[in-house]
């Protein structure tokens, strides 16, 4: 079992499977796949943490991230793929917040 932390959403571009203040729990010893909401760090914006969607791993490893809400997304189809160093967890869990 790996490492496990809460972490509260910010945002709808995740919606309507993640909610604005809805509290996930992440493990930063998952494996990724496609299909995996991944909690991981803004390609420009170091310090920025983004929850999206795995929609592919390409051969390079490089991994294309959405949102689920793509009208409200900034995502892959805005920055491009990014490296699996850039994926910090994989959401577990969801709390909603009523």
């Amino acid at each position: 079992m790996g490492l496990r932390r809460g972490f509260l959403v910010s945002g709808d571009s995740m919606s309507p499977t993640l909610n604005d203040r809805d509290v996930v729990l992440i493990d930063y010893k998952a494996r990724f796949a496609a299909g995996d909401i991944v909690l991981a760090r803004h390609p420009y914006k170091k310090s920025v943490r983004i929850l999206k969607r795995i929609e592919r791993i390409d051969e390079q490893d490089r991994f294309w991230l959405v949102g689920d809400n793509q009208a409200e997304s900034s995502d892959s189809r805005t920055f491009g793929a990014v490296s699996k160093a850039d994926l910090l967890g994989k959401v577990t869990s969801c709390l909603r917040i009523v």
